[in-house]
């Protein structure tokens, strides 16, 4: 018996380029959600919930449905895994402590910093293995697509 390589390459391409876009609309989200209170917020976490048990399938083929190539389903598994990495994420950021982030505020750091200095490296194994749930979403859902 021999494996026909080629799927497989594709599946992790296309799983390794949603992943890694999905990180970086994913903890943008889900620092915004776990440290700000604003207006449809619950609504943001209730469509993430929704994504969350919608296949990445159907949202590739709702997306584009004539063209189905492998940077549609790429982009169809950027939102696939969004889900994962912002819930995910979310509990993480919202149970650290907020004091380092207000000792790096009151010495002039900006938000971005404070996420990249002090929040990121205190949070890093759940967002980690956030990554790793979508990465893995989008591997299987992708996988099927490419050996059919």
């Amino acid at each position: 018996m021999t494996l026909n390589w080629p799927p497989l390459w594709l599946s992790l391409r296309v799983a390794g380029v949603a992943t890694a876009g999905a990180l970086g609309i994913g903890l943008w989200m889900a620092y915004r959600v776990a440290t700000r209170e604003f207006t449809g917020r619950k609504a943001v976490l209730g469509l993430l919930a929704l994504l969350l048990a919608t296949p990445a399938v159907i949202l590739a083929w709702v997306l584009l449905r004539p063209a189905f190539p492998w940077q549609a389903g790429a982009a169809a598994g950027v939102i696939a895994a969004l889900p994962p990495i912002v819930l995910g994420s979310r509990r993480r950021l919202q149970e650290l402590n907020r004091d380092y982030g207000d000792a790096a505020r009151s010495l002039g750091s900006t938000e971005w910093r404070i996420f990249w200095r002090v929040m990121l490296p205190l949070g890093w194994r759940p967002i980690l293995a956030a990554a790793a749930l979508g990465f893995v979403r989008v591997l299987v859902e992708w996988s099927i697509v490419a050996a059919l």
